[in-house]
């Protein structure tokens, strides 16, 4: 619910490794409304979110297990690029300089590894926040909009980050404005209207 409206009611899915649910919709139809509620970080009205057959707040490995990327990239402005996958390295209990280097190279960022983050551009901070993702094995990304302010280059390997990330068995849930152009990303739809 938004105040008295209803954004959705009787929706239901099930994804597994390797695959994606595409969440479709136009702006305040309720996908990042969805994307919370699947993450744990808001409440549904009714229902509940399962994680191997537990609700995701009785699960304890359901948050080491899951990431969210949503519209704030969760970077640090202060920390270079590479300070800020470090930094997140060692939550994980990671210490790997050469695994910082190959995850900025990766996302075509290297040589942006020593600008403090707040000199760089939204697509380079929108890849930052990607390279994140690929340092602890998280088993379900959830990403809101992930597509947003990237240019076509950028699209294409964000798209390929995500398609690998299937293919190693993970999961996505995933919300966009627009079709995409891999079908493995849209071969799970819902379609969220106003």
């Amino acid at each position: 619910m938004r105040g008295e409206r209803s954004l959705f009611q009787n929706l239901g899915f099930e994804i597994e490794g390797g695959q994606c649910l595409h969440i479709l919709g136009a702006n305040g139809s309720g996908k990042t409304s969805l994307l919370r509620i699947i993450s744990g970080l808001s409440q549904p009205t009714e229902g509940k979110v399962l994680w191997q057959q537990e609700t995701i707040h009785n699960h304890p490995d359901f948050l080491k297990q899951s990431a969210y990327l949503g519209h704030k990239d969760g970077i640090k402005n202060q920390l270079t690029a590479f300070e800020n996958l470090s930094f997140y390295q060692r939550l994980e209990c990671i210490i790997d300089e050469d695994l910082v280097d190959l995850h900025l190279a990766h996302m075509g960022i290297l040589d942006c590894a020593d600008l403090s983050a707040n000199k760089l551009s939204f697509g380079q901070r929108r890849r930052l926040a990607f390279a994140r993702l690929l340092m602890p094995l998280f088993k379900l990304w959830i990403l809101d909009e992930p597509f947003t302010g990237i240019d076509a280059q950028g699209r294409v390997l964000i798209e390929e980050v995500c398609l690998n990330h299937l293919q190693s068995g993970g999961m996505i849930v995933l919300t966009n404005h627009q079709s995409l152009r891999s079908s493995a990303l849209s071969a799970h739809l819902i379609e969220l209207e106003l």
